[in-house]
């Protein structure tokens, strides 16, 4: 599915991104809500996207499976809050092996210096997949982030530059010709 365009408002689960497998293109959207808004085991890329957080909670809940290899990513996206709002979360993983990287976006100050949070779960930090790459604003900085989210070096970054590759990851992808 793809999505251009388009706005989703909404508060909790705003966005549910369907069953494992399923494969979704947002460009040039915007998406609010308030917790875990974006959530669920699909693969799916935001492109120059808003994304705005009406509370202070978590934007994402990614439940990728473990076999799928890419989840959630989010390309030269702006992170925006609600006045008020100073104390939101990245992600957290709804299931083990969560998959989440955000990449040259803009991050507001309302994203917290740690980024990440592990549902209160220690297990989660162990299988969480969770990266960021040239993010900006007051809200990228990655001095405080949790120790076992990861930077992506420039290399690692280049293959999410390919729409193919991201889709290809998804269990039975056939890229399109």
């Amino acid at each position: 599915l793809v999505f251009i365009n388009c706005r989703f408002l909404g508060n909790q689960d705003t966005i549910y991104t369907g069953v494992a497998g399923t494969r979704l293109y947002f460009v040039d959207c915007y998406i609010e809500g308030t917790t875990d808004f974006i959530f669920g085991p699909s693969t799916a890329l935001f492109e120059n996207c808003e994304i705005r957080s009406k509370t202070n909670s978590y934007v994402t809940a990614a439940s990728t499976p473990e076999d799928i290899a890419v989840g959630y990513v989010f390309k030269s996206c702006r992170l925006t809050a609600e006045p008020g709002v100073d104390k939101v979360y990245l992600g957290r993983p709804w299931r083990p092996y969560a998959a989440t990287v955000f990449i040259n976006c803009e991050m507001g100050k309302h994203i917290r210096p740690e980024g990440w949070h592990n549902w209160g779960k220690t297990e989660n930090e162990r299988t969480a997949r969770y990266a960021e790459y040239g993010s900006k604003g007051d809200g990228a900085s990655v001095a405080g982030r949790v120790k076992w989210a990861k930077q992506l070096t420039k290399k690692e970054v280049a293959q999410y530059d390919d729409l193919n590759y991201i889709y290809r990851m998804c269990s039975d992808w056939k890229p399109v010709n």
